[in-house]
């Protein structure tokens, strides 16, 4: 079995070792809502809205809870991403969660700010109705450039109507020598390399959709 995909040693100590974390991107056929981090980790980037899961409470009410501070909508589990640094102590165990409609306008937080995007070109068979608009002229472009670096992966899944299982390990790049021992900075800003700066970036990874009746069957984002 691929590292990883539960049950499996890897999703084990994930979600054993770390906080489990929940992220959701509601959208329709035109735009897509992400919000802008103020403060913290991932300050300055774009993503979805989520947090922390606190003791004795499920992923979706965690979810529903965090939501509630930008918008009211019903929510559906559709995708678990794992994601490995080098260095860290913990991995971090995320389950991603989608909405195609809302009961009110978002609103901003001391958190994060809401802003509606354009629907993202797709590089998987899209879901989308013949002849929906994509890029409204009204909205900005979709901004992979300002987001984590492994979202374009994963991203198309989601907005497609699948189900996905993600892992991605993370570590200086390029990657150094085994010879070679990279130390992590502060807040995970990157690595010191013999006293020179080496970015963080994507060093391996994998994606599968997996089928919707299995996923809902085995309910594998509780896991």
């Amino acid at each position: 079995m691929a590292p990883g995909i539960p049950p499996c040693p890897h999703a084990h100590v994930a979600a054993g070792a770390a906080p489990a974390y929940d992220a959701w991107r509601p959208f329709h056929a035109v735009k897509v809502l992400l919000g802008w981090k103020k403060r913290g980790f991932g300050h300055g980037m774009y993503n979805g809205f989520g947090g922390k899961v606190d003791p004795n409470e499920s992923v979706q009410s965690a979810a529903l809870r965090e939501l509630e501070a930008h918008i009211s909508a019903p929510l559906e589990p559709c995708g678990l991403l794992f994601f490995v640094g080098q260095g860290h102590a913990h991995a971090h165990h995320i389950t991603v969660f989608r909405a195609t409609s809302w009961l009110r306008d978002p609103t901003e937080s001391d958190e994060m700010r809401p802003e509606w995007f354009a629907f993202p070109p797709l590089d998987t068979p899209s879901a989308l109705a013949p002849n929906t608009a994509t890029a409204p002229l009204d909205l900005p472009p979709f901004p992979y450039h300002l987001m984590w670096k492994d979202d374009p992966l994963w991203i198309p899944l989601l907005l497609t109507g699948k189900y996905f299982i993600a892992r991605v390990d993370y570590g200086p790049v390029p990657v150094p020598s085994p010879t070679d021992t990279p130390q992590l900075l502060e807040q995970g800003a990157g690595y010191s390399l013999n006293g020179t700066f080496v970015e963080s970036g994507m060093q391996r990874w994998w994606v599968a959709t997996v089928d919707e009746h299995e996923w809902k069957l085995r309910r594998i984002w509780e896991i």
